[in-house]
């Protein structure tokens, strides 16, 4: 009797399995897109890959990280869903490094370098510079912490909901919500959008990531609809060069996210390659474990020899940026672990 093979769809656990690796890649991404960020600033022309990284792939990384964030989260919620324990633990995570990297950064900037003083210092280091003059060396951080304010409340939301049409209503009202808090602040203060829009427009991928999370953590399948969306999101990044910046931005998040979702597919495929999967795999995740330094460290070189003079837009200077970046990773990660140490 011939009996036919069905073939197993993926499912969104594939995700968990290669966070690390995403992770990774995204902090690569943004690490590049910066680089390609003082291409434009410093008006040094390069086509292919570059200007089709400035057209399409721009920042949008970065709401794959709060994708990533918020798929984690929804995990380390169910595994421990202690409110407060998890609030010490995110906050002292974050806030450790921040203040390691922020403090001299800044002391360095507003002290030594532009000379603005102690009101600037602490107006920079508690982000209130991000809202009145658009200050945004660490502005993720600001918006991680944020995210794990509000994101007990978005758990409880999707966690909650009874079935999964619930889900998906309650996804797309979460969506809504943050987006129309866009919109009243683009209508009602302008200044106050142009300096927080690159936040603002970041919150709703990251209710995204928890949804993902729960269809992760229960191992659901992928649907085909999500296939199409997926398409649809390469179709509608045609449009977005020109767009307003809401259009914009959420067609390049979407792209990015699509992309994370194939990457993490795609490795599963290349299991069977064995050595080749996992020497890569390994590689990936390394700059994942170590991606809030690497953001830290490198936002803060890069500033430090923009203002020397030394824009990272030419190969050299970025060379010498990442490398000093990663030893500067590498040296904050370990002080965190004793900070953290000593205060448990």
């Amino acid at each position: 009797m011939n009996t036919v093979k069905t073939r197993k769809r993926p499912t969104w656990d594939v995700i968990s399995d290669y966070r690390g690796v995403l992770m990774g890649i995204s902090i690569i991404c943004i690490i590049i897109f910066h680089y390609v960020e003082d291409c434009g600033i410093y008006h040094v022309h390069k086509n292919g890959w570059v200007e089709f990284f400035r057209n399409y792939i721009t920042s949008s990384s970065v709401d794959g990280f709060l994708f990533l964030s918020g798929f984690g989260l929804y995990y380390a919620m169910k595994k421990h869903p202690d409110i407060s324990q998890f609030y010490k633990r995110r906050f002292t995570r974050i806030l450790i490094p921040y203040f390691l990297i922020a403090i001299p950064a800044l002391c360095w900037n507003d002290f030594l370098f532009d000379k603005t003083g102690v009101k600037a210092f602490f107006s920079d280091l508690s982000f209130y510079s991000f809202f009145t003059r658009g200050m945004s060396w660490f502005w993720y951080i600001l918006l991680i912490c944020f995210c794990y304010l509000i994101f007990p409340f978005i758990f409880r939301a999707i966690d909650k909901a009874p079935d999964e049409e619930s889900e998906q209503m309650r996804i797309i009202n979460l969506f809504t919500f943050f987006t129309m808090i866009t919109f009243v602040i683009r209508l009602s203060n302008k200044e106050l959008f142009d300096n927080t829009n690159l936040a603002l427009l970041r919150i709703p991928f990251f209710c995204l990531g928890c949804f993902i999370g729960k269809y992760s953590y229960e191992k659901r399948s992928i649907s085909g609809g999500t296939y199409g969306l997926m398409l649809l999101s390469l179709f509608a990044i045609q449009f977005r060069k020109g767009s307003k910046i809401i259009f914009a931005r959420y067609s390049a998040a979407f792209l990015n996210i699509s992309a994370c979702i194939l990457i993490a597919i795609l490795f599963s495929k290349l299991k069977h390659f064995g050595k080749i999967h996992n020497c890569i795999k390994k590689f990936f995740e390394w700059f994942g474990k170590y991606s809030l330094e690497l953001y830290l460290a490198h936002v803060t070189v890069r500033g430090v020899m923009r203002d020397y003079g030394h824009p990272t837009c030419y190969g050299r200077n970025e060379l010498i940026m990442v490398a000093i970046s990663i030893v500067l990773a590498l040296i904050v990660n370990q002080l965190t672990k004793w900070i953290e140490h000593f205060i448990h």
